[in-house]
């Protein structure tokens, strides 16, 4: 019973998401975050210490599809949703992820990012 309550606040989040006016031109902001899916535990303090190996590579497929600008952009607008959404632990998702995955993620990963302006080389 324990496993359906914390899966409703995901399904509930996932259906905002969905009509979420971020389109990454073909990455809408629910693919994104069903692509993290396997991270979520880990950000959001509820599960091991470090990322999963289908964690580290699920950041890497999300990263994979950040093939412009303007998708870095979109997705910048999308992780601050999914940020303020799952009450994701900031500092998981900027340094630990980055270093222990050995990947960057070329979008600024803060909720008070203005991705209109930021440097999304």
């Amino acid at each position: 019973m324990t496993s359906c309550w914390s899966l409703l606040p995901f399904g509930i989040v996932i259906m905002v998401l969905m009509i979420s006016p971020y389109p990454a031109n073909g990455l809408t902001c629910d693919e994104t975050a069903g692509i993290l899916n396997p991270c979520q535990d880990f950000l959001v303090g509820s599960g091991p210490p470090t990322p999963s190996a289908s964690c580290c590579g699920a950041v890497k497929k999300l990263v994979s599809k950040l093939t412009s600008r303007q998708v870095r952009r979109d997705l910048c607008e999308c992780m601050k949703q999914i940020i303020l959404a799952f009450h994701i632990d900031v500092g998981k998702l900027q340094y630990i992820i980055p270093q222990y995955c050995k990947v960057t993620i070329p979008v600024p990963l803060d909720p008070n990012a203005d991705c209109s302006k930021a440097s999304l080389f």
